[in-house]
C-alpha cells in the first residue's frame, strides 16, 4: 500500500478509527529487527491502515473469514477495525492462514471497480477522496469503472 500513498491512507484510516473512540492496545512493537524480519508480524505491521480479509483455521477444517482495516499487530494477535459497525476485533495470529490485501478504495466484491468518491490531483492522478483517502477538488463517483 505504501507504494501508492506513502503513509497517507494509513494515517487517515487510523485517525478515523481512533476518532471513533479507538481501542486501547499495547504500544506498537518494532518488527523490523533481525529476529522478526520476514515474519508475518512484520508484513502486517508494514501494512497497518490497509483493508484486509483474513482467513482463520478454526478447529480441524473450518475456515472463518474476517474483514476490516488492519488496526494493530502484536506478537500473537492482530486487531481489525470494521468501519461499517465501528467495532474492533482482536484475532489470534497463529490461526491466521491467508490474508488478502486490497488497494486503497477497494473492498471485497468490488475488484476492478470503485464505489469510493475520488478526486483528480494534477500530477498525481485519481485518488480516493474525503474520509476514504486523499485530496481536495472536484469529487466524482467512479462506479463500475465508468465516469
Amino acid at each position: 500500500m505504501s507504494q501508492f500513498y506513502p503513509d497517507a491512507v494509513r494515517n487517515i484510516a487510523m485517525d478515523h478509527a481512533q476518532s471513533s473512540g479507538g481501542l486501547v492496545t499495547p504500544p506498537e512493537e518494532n518488527f523490523n529487527t533481525d529476529a522478526m524480519r520476514g515474519s508475518l508480524q512484520q508484513i502486517l505491521s508494514d501494512n497497518l491502515g490497509g483493508y484486509v480479509a483474513c482467513e482463520f483455521l478454526v478447529g480441524l477444517q473450518a475456515m472463518m473469514k474476517k474483514e476490516g482495516i488492519l488496526y494493530s499487530v502484536g506478537r500473537s494477535y492482530l486487531t481489525l477495525y470494521e468501519p461499517g459497525t465501528q467495532t474492533f476485533m482482536v484475532c489470534d495470529i497463529f490461526s491466521l492462514k491467508f490474508i488478502t490485501f486490497y488497494l486503497p478504495g477497494q473492498r471485497p466484491g468490488q475488484v476492478g471497480t470503485s464505489t469510493v468518491p475520488t478526486v483528480t490531483i494534477p500530477g498525481v492522478g485519481e485518488v480516493p477522496a474525503g474520509d476514504y483517502g486523499l485530496g481536495t477538488g472536484s469529487i466524482h463517483w467512479n462506479v463500475g469503472g465508468g465516469r
